[in-house]
């Protein structure tokens, strides 16, 4: 599901909560060094992100949040913030000429940058989560 997260409503919040389920208490985020990840820079993007963001853009950034059962994907573009939301059970990864998720014949490509090697430790506790959550 991609969705325009600019302003928030709480009918949003509440099909985001159903389908990853609700945000860490603090207690949780701390406990586990925090739920989101540094920005990554997006290298490229599926024809179904055409239609929300900026195809002139060369500066797009995002980033990610850890939820129980799933993960959002939040992408910046000067005054709006795309949210993607994928269950564990649905998004797959590849890495090969950059950091990919899948969902649906939906992706984004993430450049392997020094943002990237920022993020490894919490991409490890992204994948330990999933494998936790689907067995």
């Amino acid at each position: 599901m991609i969705v325009d997260n600019s302003v928030p409503t709480p009918d949003l919040n509440r099909k985001i909560d159903k389908l990853v389920g609700p945000p860490f208490s603090f207690l949780a985020r701390y406990r586990m060094g925090g739920i989101g990840s540094h920005r990554m820079n997006i290298k490229s993007y599926s024809k179904g992100f055409e239609k929300l963001l900026l195809v002139n853009s060369n500066f797009l950034v995002g980033n990610i949040e850890l939820r129980p059962n799933g993960i959002i994907l939040h992408i910046s573009q000067r005054y709006h913030r795309f949210s993607w939301v994928l269950p564990y059970y649905r998004f797959s990864v590849f890495q090969s000429e950059g950091f990919t998720f899948h969902d649906n014949g939906e992706y984004i490509r993430f450049s392997l940058d020094a943002y990237f090697e920022k993020n490894k430790n919490f991409l490890k506790r992204m994948f330990k989560a999933k494998e936790q959550i689907i067995g």
